[in-house]
C-alpha cells in the first residue's frame, strides 16, 4: 500500500546529537510480524538508492540500500552484528549494535517503526543512532 512516511534519524556522535528528518511516499506491505517498508532516498548524497526495511518478528529489522550505497545493516535486540558498508570510494566493515526495537503495525491503519543502535569501526564507537519512521495512510498518487 502507497502511503507517506516521516523518517526522524538521529545522531549522537562525541556528544553532538543531529537530528535529520525525510517525509516521502513509501510502499508498506505484510503482516504485523513480517513486513516491508520501500522507499527511494531524497538526500542529493543519496539520491538514487532505493532502501527497503523488513522487519520480523518486532525485534529484527534488517535495511537493504541499493545504489550508489550498497550496504545491509542487519539488527537484532540485544545483538551485535557486522555490515558491509559500501560507498563510491569502497568499503567500510563496521559493528552494528541493537539496543532496542519498537514495531506497530496494521495494514492501511497504522505503522510505527522506532530502533536505537550503535555503530562500531574497530571496535571503537561511531555514534548512537535512533531512526523512527511513522506512516500516515492516505490516498498517495
Amino acid at each position: 500500500m502507497n502511503c507517506v512516511i516521516t523518517l526522524c534519524d538521529y545522531h549522537n556522535v562525541q556528544g553532538q546529537t543531529e537530528k535529520a528528518e525525510l517525509t516521502t511516499t513509501a510502499e508498506i506491505y505484510g503482516t504485523a510480524d513480517d513486513y516491508f517498508i520501500i522507499y527511494n532516498e531524497q538526500s542529493e548524497e543519496l539520491q538514487g538508492c532505493k532502501t527497503t526495511v523488513h522487519v520480523e518478528n518486532s525485534d529484527r529489522v534488517t535495511i537493504t540500500r541499493e545504489g550508489n550505497y550498497n550496504t545491509e545493516m542487519k539488527m537484532e535486540k540485544g545483538k551485535r552484528n557486522l555490515c558491509c558498508y559500501n560507498t563510491p570510494v569502497g568499503q567500510i566493515m563496521m559493528g552494528v549494535h541493537t539496543s532496542a526495537v519498537r514495531s506497530e503495525y496494521a495494514q492501511g491503519e497504522k505503522t510505527i517503526l522506532d530502533f536505537s543502535y550503535s555503530l562500531d569501526f574497530n571496535n571503537e564507537l561511531l555514534s548512537k543512532n535512533r531512526i523512527k519512521i511513522t506512516a500516515k495512510y492516505e490516498e498517495v498518487r
